[in-house]
């Protein structure tokens, strides 16, 4: 049986028109319900060949151990500047592993657990691996980079991409099936996720076409609460800056909403319908960006919270600021910031670059080879650089500075759009997947290396 057409394709055959479902969850469900009791299809990383599981490697990649990569991973140029060193790595970038996961779906969004306020681990090119003699890579206790986690389907995924063997093992896996109504039958379709810090604990909430934020705990290998309030598909959630409690959801039901997660109650009520938002690190969280589905950007102020209201607070439309209204002429898809200006990028492809405080327009960015395709991209840590997904399987990387490309990274497999790419911390890997649910990730091979690939002859 083919996997149902998800809601994002939906989206995109027909017109938007008001949901005719019902809650799956009650709006005071904020109780931890258990795990999910129904039967786990097989672990997501795997796909079934007869009998047996297995992990799909690309047969065209020849394998490399940690030794041929020189002890800090960078290519000897002590001359250069960082711009330049990451540069050199990014066009050296090559497939190295292929993941599938079993449900079959689009993978909306990929999210490392990476958290500035609470781990000070170097990042680019300053970040250099150190390893155990076993070959573990040696972390800080506060550092969880290395933990990714997908969403799509009905599913949350959570592997780790550095210590068992170096590629993507599954740690956790969540089944989120509907529960609350009887004779639900049509799996939700998580379109979002991120991560949330908690004392001994990392965070993912996820969210989608159940209307609901589930709050899946690592440590504890469970769901931890439901939060319930919205009334239509919720497309973005994002986690607050330096709150390590509060996330902000933007829903289809034309409301954006604050929430605590350890009291699963909702604070603020954004009257707006958006269809992403970002918190705006330079302000600490006191203020976010929406984006809208006519190509509108706007700028909301956070109310005060010290003291938690009982009932949510209402802020009506009128009380946001309208920051871009003819720079986009279609649905945002995603925003970022970048040396403190915006990155915001419209479902046609086109990326602007501009500062909230002035409105000044920067430069364009025009992703190439492309038809209309939502995909979130993502920025470096060292905000240097961004990569962007295409309709045809490939990512392109931009210097945010120069406004120039610098790589495409593609291979023949892979030829189905792209709804989510990443970098990670050292920026050595770039992963991405989308409509064909797989999972691909670029890594970083030397020069040396690569001479010796291109060398290579099989043995008479």
């Amino acid at each position: 049986m083919s996997a149902p057409a998800s809601p994002l394709k939906r989206e995109r055959e027909e017109a938007a028109a008001a949901s005719s479902e019902e809650d799956y969850f009650t709006p005071d469900s904020s109780a931890s319900p258990g795990p999910s009791k129904r039967k786990s299809p097989p672990p997501a990383n795997a796909i079934r060949e007869g009998s047996s599981v297995s992990t799909i490697t690309d047969p065209a990649t020849p394998k490399t151990s940690e030794s041929e990569v020189q002890p800090n991973g960078v290519p000897e140029m002590t001359s250069a500047s960082k711009h330049e060193q990451l540069e050199v790595i990014f066009k050296n970038l090559r497939l190295r592993r292929i993941v599938k996961e079993n449900h079959g779906s689009e993978v909306n969004q990929l999210a490392f657990c990476l958290n500035p306020q609470h781990n000070q681990t170097p990042f680019g090119i300053d970040h250099v691996k150190v390893f155990e003699k076993r070959g573990a890579v040696k972390r800080d206790p506060s550092d969880n980079s290395n933990v990714l986690g997908t969403t799509g389907g009905p599913q949350a995924n959570i592997y780790d991409n550095e210590h068992c063997g170096d590629h993507l093992d599954i740690m956790s896996h969540f089944l989120l099936d509907p529960v609350g109504e009887e004779g639900a039958e049509e799996l939700p379709e998580m379109l979002t996720c991120c991560w949330m810090h908690q004392p001994q604990d990392a965070i993912l909430a996820t969210a989608g076409t159940d209307k609901v934020i589930h709050v899946l705990s690592l440590a504890r290998s469970k769901e931890l609460v439901r939060l319930s309030g919205h009334t239509h598909t919720i497309t973005d959630i994002q986690a607050h800056p330096s709150n390590d409690n509060y996330l902000l959801s933007a829903s289809k039901d034309g409301s954006i909403r604050m929430w605590n997660i350890l009291t699963g109650k909702c604070l603020l009520i954004f009257e707006m319908k958006a269809s992403v938002v970002c918190f705006n690190p330079n302000t600490e969280g006191r203020t976010f960006l929406t984006g809208g589905y006519n190509g509108e950007v706007r700028e909301w102020n956070v109310p005060d919270l010290e003291v938690e209201p009982e009932e949510p607070i209402v802020v009506l439309a009128n009380e946001s600021r309208v920051l871009q209204s003819g720079l986009h002429s279609a649905r945002i898809d995603c925003i970022r910031f970048a040396k403190g200006k915006v990155l915001s990028k419209s479902v046609n492809g086109k990326i602007e670059y501009w500062d909230a405080t002035t409105l000044q327009h920067i430069r364009t960015f025009t992703i190439k080879n492309t038809a209309s395709n939502q995909c979130r991209f993502d920025v470096s840590l060292d905000e240097l650089f961004f990569c962007a997904g295409t309709s045809n399987g490939s990512v392109y990387i931009y210097n945010i500075e120069t406004g120039k490309t610098v790589t495409e990274l593609k291979h023949r497999r892979s030829t189905k759009a792209i709804r989510t790419c990443i970098f990670s911390r050292d920026c050595r890997t770039v992963i991405c997947a989308g409509e064909d649910s797989f999972i691909w990730r670029y890594d970083y091979v030397t020069d040396e290396t690569l001479n010796e690939w291109a060398s290579w002859k099989p043995e008479p």
